[in-house]
């Protein structure tokens, strides 16, 4: 958080949420304020877009509040507004864009106003747990992994209307997610791959493994995964040990995969974010 001086917010198991002052240099940093207010562990925080003094939190019992960080007070007092979802699971993640705030739990992602601490829109997946979920507000895009696929869904469009902009299938629930304008990359920790999609179509691009299969024929497990940009890092582990795979597209000087009846058009996959479209050179 910056203001006119800069801040580091913290919370965790105790339920608390602690104020630091990141403004001096000094390897001990004081601490501001504690807030005291949730129930429950904290599960994520974040600083609102309208007005970057507030800070929202979210704790495992799916309740959400609003601090004011500007000369704050130790206790609740702090606590500008609050919320509480009904859903039946712990949140997953949390995204603020301008003044929504938006939560994964459950079924369902809420778009809270941060305003009004109203529901301003409810998206809700019939009948299909949420297991992880990235989100372009931004793009107005959400992406959410299921038990056997990953959804993305266009937030511009009613509830009732058709909003699935893809389907991407999968062969085990997608617990590992990541989503940017020009792809989306899924994992499946049995898998012993990371799967990448077409962001705007949904189209399967590449498959990639987790380091080479085991002198016992076992592919890695895929426990976590990063992508930034055209670099993409797996962690796993097989019967030989664990393994962290790196690879980086940013050289690379053949399309990753050419889709058929598509021979013309090159994907955008690992495509760095200022590349020109109007540039002829293939990665």
């Amino acid at each position: 958080m910056e203001g006119e001086s800069k801040l580091l917010a913290s919370g965790g198991e105790d339920c608390t949420i602690r104020l630091w002052s990141m403004s001096t240099r000094a390897k001990n940093h004081p601490l501001i304020a504690t807030f005291h207010g949730h129930e429950k562990a904290l599960s994520f925080l974040s600083v609102a877009w309208h007005k970057s003094s507030l800070l929202v939190s979210c704790s495992k019992d799916s309740k959400v509040k609003v601090w004011d960080t500007v000369a704050p007070s130790s206790g609740s007092s702090s606590c500008v507004g609050s919320a509480h979802l009904n859903s039946n699971g712990p949140p997953i993640a949390m995204k603020c864009h301008e003044s929504l705030c938006y939560i994964a739990a459950g079924a369902e992602v809420t778009a809270i106003d941060l305003r009004t601490m109203k529901k301003a829109s409810v998206l809700a997946l019939q009948n299909h747990r949420i297991l992880s979920c990235e989100m372009m507000p931004s793009e107005w895009l959400i992406c959410t992994g299921t038990k056997d696929r990953a959804l993305l869904w266009d937030i511009r469009k009613a509830q009732e209307l058709p909003n699935t902009v893809a389907e991407m299938q999968s062969n085990g629930p997608v617990t590992l997610l990541h989503l940017d304008q020009y792809k989306v990359v899924t994992g499946v920790p049995s898998d012993g791959q990371v799967h990448v999609w077409e962001t705007r179509t949904g189209d399967s691009l590449n498959s990639l493994g987790c380091g080479e299969p085991s002198r016992l024929g076992v592919r890695s497990r895929v426990s976590a995964m990063a992508v930034d940009g055209c670099r993409i890092a797996m962690a796993g582990s097989s019967p030989e040990g664990c393994v962290l795979h790196y690879r980086d597209f940013a050289t690379a000087s053949a399309p990753v995969v050419s889709l058929p009846g598509k021979e013309k058009e090159v994907s955008r996959f690992w495509r760095p974010q200022e590349f020109d479209d109007s540039e002829e050179e293939e990665y």
